[in-house]
């Protein structure tokens, strides 16, 4: 390797090493680095490292006043309530149905709604609409709580337009009601994640060469034909590597969204189609204090989610190599 440094007449000397560092000049030398890098490593160590020491709970009969390390080992008998309680199944069912219900309706409306953007000649247009689309993600689930109370409460206003026109008042909190409250759920997730996606998109569209649309364009193509065979083939690998994170993360849910949103935090009386295993874990853990067996859950939640990933990465690579995010 070759390194230039200015002596002091103001000339460059040119010195040969042979490209070796010991990790000590490694060190001198990024010494900058390291230390913007500390304090995500103390993170990471702290918030990501040190907990995984109490995935122990999971194989123990846990109690607070015995400890971590007093409390009886049980080997895998936690992870036998998933073959005893068939409450569990209905919030695995729930969980993949609802998740893949998102990532079905979400995606493409997600990608066209970018597409759609990234024709807009107006600048200001678009950047009011990207705040418009990003403002309900930093919005929390529980201010959103009350805002879907008003919506949907027995004198909200869907139920006061109803009765305007002299119809009957739907009881959205109610049992009977629970088969409506996927496709509520399901724009509550739209309205409010959408604008992360977006701007992801949006931003990968940025480095699409003008060029090819211009000859697309020449060639005769309208919008529709340069966004159906320009605009989103560029945004392959994107989707494939959300796609990939999204099945990552098949078995688990906002837990804001399914507690809150459906008032599972009060009255429990739509748990038939909104509980998901996020909501079952922490019932389990926080209200019933059943530590070990809620541990025992999201340890099986965090190893099916890596298996899920690594088996949509492998189909992915199979298709387009490039695309793949292992």
């Amino acid at each position: 390797m070759k390194n230039l440094k200015a002596n002091s007449e103001g000339m460059i000397d040119l010195k040969v090493s042979n490209g070796k560092k010991s990790a000590k000049q490694v060190i001198k030398d990024n010494w900058e680095y390291l230390l913007m890098c500390l304090p995500m490593v103390i993170k990471i160590i702290v918030f990501s490292v040190v907990p995984l020491l109490w995935l122990l709970m999971a194989f123990q009969d846990y109690t607070g006043y015995l400890g971590l390390f007093g409390s009886p080992w049980v080997g895998f008998e936690n992870f036998k309530y998933f073959f005893k309680n068939g409450q569990i199944w209905r919030a695995i069912g729930n969980t993949l149905g609802l998740n893949l219900l998102f990532i079905g309706v979400g995606t493409p409306m997600t990608i066209a709604m970018a597409l759609f953007m990234f024709e807009m000649k107006s600048r200001f247009a678009t950047k009011l609409f990207q705040t418009i689309y990003f403002f309900p993600y930093l919005i929390s689930w529980v201010i959103v709580q009350y805002c879907t109370d008003a919506i949907l409460a027995d004198n909200g206003l869907i139920n006061s337009i109803i009765q305007a026109f002299g119809g009957t008042p739907v009881e959205f909190f109610a049992t009977r009601s629970a088969g409506l409250w996927p496709i509520i759920l399901l724009f509550c997730n739209i309205w409010k994640n959408t604008g992360y996606s977006l701007i992801m998109y949006y931003s990968a569209l940025q480095s699409l060469d003008s060029s090819l649309v211009e000859a697309a364009e020449l060639d005769g193509a309208g919008k529709i034909k340069v966004m159906w065979h320009v605009s989103l083939p560029h945004l392959k690998r994107i989707i494939a590597i959300l796609l990939i994170m999204s099945m990552g993360g098949i078995f688990r849910s906002d837990f804001g969204l399914f507690w809150f949103i459906p008032q599972n935090d009060i009255s429990g009386a739509l748990l038939s189609t909104t509980e998901t295993l996020d909501t079952f874990v922490y019932q389990m853990s926080i209200i019933n204090f059943n530590y070990s067996t809620g541990t025992a859950i999201s340890l099986v939640q965090s190893v099916v989610g890596t298996a899920t990933l690594l088996i949509t990465n492998y189909i992915v690579k199979i298709i387009d190599r490039e695309s793949a995010y292992i």
